[in-house]
Formats: C-alpha cells, sequence, structure tokens
C-alpha cells in the first residue's frame, strides 16, 4: 500500500513543490530589487555628498584665486596687514590643514599650519618645486583650479602621525595688473568625510578607489589608504576590477550572492561657476579619477530574505504533512473496498460448491450486502465532506499564492505569508478531524470532546477567501455569552459550522453588507445556538417540507448538490439534537439548534 501512497504523494506534491519553487524564486528577485534599490539610493546620497564637499573646497580655493593681491605681494613682510584681514576666516575653517602662497619657482612666501580648532602657526615656510601638485599648479591658466589625489600628509618625506588623509586644492594667484605671482595651495583634512562616506545604512560596505585601483577608504579598514604604509589590499575582489575599468557610469552588479554598486566620481576635465556672479565657470584638473564601490554582503541578503524562506519552508513542511495523511487515508479505504470485494468473490465462490448450506450462505451474503450498503453510504458521506471542506481552503490558499505571485510591495507580502500560514494550518487541523473521521468509521462510534465554540468558529474561517482575507464585504459575528463549551463530535460540529458559513457566502445579497451570526442561549435548561444571516432567504411556504431531504435544490440560479442540509440534520440528530429553521425572501434565514 505504501508504494501506491507514495506515488499518489508524488503525483499530487510535484506541482505544488514547482508552485513553491516558482513563488520563492520570484519573490527572491523581486526582494533582491527591493535591496539594491535601498543601495542605489544610499550610494548617490554618498556620492553627492562627495562632490557636494570637493565642490564646496575648490569653491573656497576659487575665492583666494580671485583676491587682488598687492603688487610685489609680501603676505609676512609689508603686506602682513593685508593677511591679518583673513587670518581669522583660516582660523574658523577647521576644514584648512594648512594655507600657503608659492612663488613661481616654487618656494613658499606664506604659511600657516592649524595647530588645534582655532590657533595655526604662521611661518616655517619650504621649498616644494619637487612636488607634482606644485608642478601641476604653475600650468594652470586664470580660471583653472587643480585638485590633487587624496592622500597622507608628509612633513619632509615622512608620514605625519597620527595619519592625516588630506586633499589639496591648487589655483594661480594675480596681482592687481593681471601679473601672475604664484599659487594659492589648501591642504583640506578629508577625515570627517571619508568617515561620514563610510558610516553604514544597515549592514553595507563602502569602497573608495583610485583609477589604479588602490583602496583609498573602506568600510571595513580602520585606516585611510591603507597602502600608503605598506599595507597590502587582499579584501577587495580582484576579479570585479575588470568590471569597474569598463564601466563610465554609475551600475548595479549582482555577483555570487553579492550586490555591487560602481559609481565612478569624475572630476578631472568638469566644469563649475561655484554660484559666482560672473558665471564664468572653472575649469577642474584632477590627477586621477575615483570610483565608489557599495556592497551589499551575503550575509546582509541572507539575513533580508530569511523570512521569506522560514515562510515557504513551514509551508512546504505542513503541505507534505497533510498530502501523506490525505493520501493515507485514501490508500487505506482502497485497499479496504478492494479486500472486501475479494472476500465477496471468495463467499460467491463457496457458495456454488456447497449446495445444502445455501439458505446460510444466502443469509451471511445478505448480511455482508448490508454491510457493504452502509460503508459506501459512510464512504459517499466521507467523500462529499473531504471535497466539500477542503474546497474552500484550498480555494484560498491559490489566492493568496496568486496575490503573492502578483504583489510587489514587501509590506503587503508581509501581511499574506501570515495569511498563507493561516490556510495551512486549517488543512492540518482537517486534516486531524479527518483522521477522527476515519477512526469513527472503524469503530462504529462517535468521539465526543470538550470544545470551544468560538475558537472553532475561528478556525473554521480560515477556510474561506471571503472571511480570510480584509474588506471582502462578508462578516462573521460572535455572540457566545450565555455558553462558549459544548460537548459534541468536534467532526460533527466542525462540519455544521462549515456548512452554515459555506451556504451564508453562497446565498449573500451582492448589494448588502453580508454577515452571519452565531447566538448561544439556555432556553428550558438546554443549550441553543441560533444561526442568522441576511441573504437571499427562502420561501418557506413553498419549500419547507423538504429543506432537510437529500438532494433538494432550491436556487437554481446558485450550484450545488442538495446534500449540505441534510448532513447538518443527520449530524445533529446523531447526537440527539435537534434543529428548526425559521426564513424570509429577501430578509434572510434564521436556523435554531437545541442540543
Amino acid at each position: 500500500m505504501w508504494k501506491r501512497v507514495l506515488k499518489m504523494f508524488l503525483g499530487l506534491y510535484l506541482p505544488l513543490l514547482a508552485l513553491t519553487l516558482y513563488v520563492f524564486y520570484t519573490q527572491k528577485g523581486k526582494q533582491l530589487n527591493a535591496l539594491s534599490e535601498y543601495q542605489k539610493r544610499d550610494a548617490k546620497i554618498k556620492k553627492e555628498y562627495f562632490f557636494e564637499h570637493c565642490n564646496t573646497l575648490l569653491k573656497d580655493t576659487q575665492y583666494w584665486a580671485h583676491l587682488e593681491y598687492p603688487v610685489g605681494f609680501d603676505p609676512m613682510g609689508k603686506d602682513k596687514a593685508f593677511m591679518n584681514r583673513y587670518i581669522e576666516v583660516i582660523k574658523e575653517i577647521t576644514d584648512y590643514d594648512q594655507f600657503r602662497f608659492i612663488d613661481l619657482n616654487g618656494q613658499e612666501f606664506y604659511r600657516a599650519v592649524r595647530n588645534n580648532a582655532d590657533s595655526v602657526t604662521i611661518g616655517n615656510l619650504q621649498n616644494k618645486e619637487n612636488h607634482q601638485y606644485v608642478k601641476q599648479g604653475l600650468e594652470l591658466h586664470q580660471d583653472q583650479l587643480y585638485l590633487s589625489q587624496i592622500s597622507l600628509n608628509r612633513e619632509n618625506g615622512v608620514i605625519e602621525k597620527p595619519n592625516k588623509p588630506v586633499i589639496r586644492a591648487v589655483a594661480p594667484i594675480y596681482d592687481t595688473t593681471k601679473t601672475k605671482i604664484g599659487l594659492v595651495v589648501i591642504n583640506f583634512k578629508m577625515k570627517r568625510v571619508l568617515d561620514q562616506l563610510k558610516s553604514k545604512v544597515a549592514d553595507t560596505e563602502l569602497y573608495l578607489l583610485d583609477e589604479e585601483h588602490r583602496i583609498i577608504s573602506s568600510s571595513i579598514h580602520e585606516e585611510d589608504l591603507p597602502y600608503e604604509t605598506g599595507k597590502k589590499d587582499n579584501i577587495f575582489p580582484r576579479k570585479l576590477i575588470t568590471n569597474v575599468q569598463d564601466i563610465t557610469k554609475d551600475s548595479t552588479i549582482f555577483d555570487e550572492e553579492h550586490i555591487w554598486r560602481f559609481q565612478p566620481i569624475v572630476l578631472n576635465g568638469t566644469e563649475n561657476t561655484f554660484g559666482s556672479t560672473s558665471k564664468v565657470p572653472a575649469e577642474i584638473i584632477a590627477p586621477s579619477n575615483l570610483y565608489m564601490v557599495l556592497e551589499i554582503p551575503p550575509r546582509l541578503i541572507a539575513s533580508y530574505l530569511e523570512p521569506l524562506s522560514d515562510s515557504l519552508k513551514t509551508f512546504s513542511v505542513i503541505s507534505i504533512a497533510g498530502l501523506l495523511t490525505l493520501c493515507y487515508v485514501f490508500q487505506k479505504k482502497k485497499t479496504e473496498k478492494d479486500q472486501f470485494y475479494k472476500e465477496l468473490e471468495s463467499k460467491n465462490v463457496l457458495l456454488t460448491r456447497s449446495r445444502d448450506k445455501l439458505e446460510e450462505s444466502n443469509v451471511m451474503v445478505n448480511e455482508m450486502n448490508n454491510s457493504l450498503e452502509i460503508r459506501n453510504k459512510q464512504l459517499s458521506d466521507f467523500n462529499y465532506l473531504i471535497s466539500h471542506n477542503l474546497r474552500s481552503p484550498v480555494t484560498s490558499m491559490s489566492v493568496i499564492v496568486e496575490m503573492i505571485q502578483k504583489e510587489k510591495n514587501p509590506e503587503i507580502l508581509k501581511q499574506l505569508l501570515p495569511k498563507l500560514d493561516d490556510v495551512a494550518k486549517s488543512i492540518t487541523h482537517l486534516t486531524d478531524d479527518i483522521n477522527d473521521y476515519v477512526a469513527i468509521l472503524d469503530n462504529k462510534e462517535i468521539k465526543i470532546v470538550d470544545l470551544n465554540l468560538e475558537a472553532l468558529i475561528e478556525e473554521v474561517k480560515h477556510e474561506f477567501t471571503e472571511t480570510l482575507l480584509d474588506n471582502t464585504g462578508f462578516e462573521v459575528r460572535l455572540n457566545l455569552k450565555a455558553w462558549n463549551h459544548i460537548s459534541y463530535s468536534r467532526f460533527y460540529l466542525q462540519s455544521i459550522i462549515h456548512n452554515f458559513i459555506s451556504n451564508a457566502i453562497k446565498y449573500k445579497k451582492d448589494e448588502d453588507t453580508s454577515y452571519i451570526e452565531f447566538e448561544s442561549t439556555i432556553e428550558n435548561q438546554q443549550k441553543v445556538l441560533y444561526v442568522r444571516d441576511n441573504g437571499i432567504g427562502l420561501d418557506l411556504d413553498k419549500h419547507g417540507d423538504n429543506i432537510f431531504k437529500l438532494y433538494k435544490r432550491f436556487h437554481r440560479n446558485i450550484s450545488g448538490k442538495g446534500m449540505g442540509l441534510f448532513l447538518v440534520k443527520s449530524q445533529l440528530e446523531a447526537l440527539n439534537a435537534t434543529i428548526t429553521i425559521d426564513s424570509k425572501v429577501g430578509v434572510g434565514t434564521t436556523f435554531k439548534l437545541i442540543f
């Protein structure tokens, strides 16, 4: 039998597995795209911040370049008063690390070095003719600005301690006769800017590279410009360097569970007016452009996808358990039926061989035929209950899965996944109840247990799309103050509630907000349950005698088999309960159950 069970299970489960995997990978792609959008916005903000800071530095440098300096400008001698007007400005701009004037031969003729937040030291002039930024600066024309590479500050060729990342802005200066007299060079501190770039949104990583793909700064290095201190960098994946070389615009790359955001930072050859009234653009000269790279690592992606993965795993486990149980029950009943027919055939053979026992054998055959008829009737009722009670939760599951496939909003997806879990749990509970019913068929007795009526109704609600989802225009109302617990067959009472809710949904009025209400009362020391709805109602004068009869239907325009109320009455009377009905066309229907 187990081979047949497994074969039937695979036939049912494989399509469900394919659908589950399709939903998972579809939602995974949507989740990764959403995560990439978050990364893209973060990268855009950081890039704009870096550009804004660089433009501020260049704007300051342009300001000093456009001052009209005296002929024979000597800021540490006869023109000391000229500089005194600006020394406070240099002190207040704390991003200035060094402020210098350099003549056309590369010799400093003014030098201000910051000591702390509000003091600078003037003097200690140096010759800078061999420095690259001075050579490049001396070649600048008017309205050109030079912005050096970011580097660690050196004094007399030795890296200053603690490490101090700086960037140098250079511009030519002219006296009142428009004669070029030298350069203004400002060393700007970059520590604050680089730290701001490395600040994390979630668990992302950032790399700032130069054109030689050396790391200027990154969120995984404690110190900036590690290559200048002799530290080798083997952290950034070298295989991605080829991708960086080919990228000329902002791009996103998905690579082996990583999401990379590449953003070229192009300054060389660009122009900017910096808001000047002359509107004459200044050309920016830079020795190297930069690349800003943001990485979403596998650990963050895995954490982001974990709720989706857990939900689908839970759904798969519940589906496997439910389908295996259903397949086992079906095959068990089929095996019993086949075995019974084999036994019947054997008995018929014995009858032909033993005419003397014909009368006794005929009695035995009649008894067995009666047993078969009862069993077939039970199986027929069982098959109807299975198809009727499973149809609603399976339909609800299909609707939710379809909504998940179409939904793009992660927040709504988070709301739908628990509802899918509720339907799966409902199927599991229904499976347990089916097992109880099978036990009833086997033992020929009805198991009575103490039931929480409200909890049972809430459970049955999850089997219907109209009551599982929000804003469907159908409501289940409960008024169970008189009593909420009853000793009864769980399977029977669940089937009864299922039929009432199913009929209330099926026969509701389209134009009104529809509902079904369960109200408990005590009448004549007996527990009574009223079940009311505001549906289309029945004409009791016309159909009253046939309400609870088998295969009787009263609304030809609405599909059905005419078994629901017959089963309700049968299941109530099996445990000495009764049911009556009061209904009006266009108003609704009220059932009274007396236990």
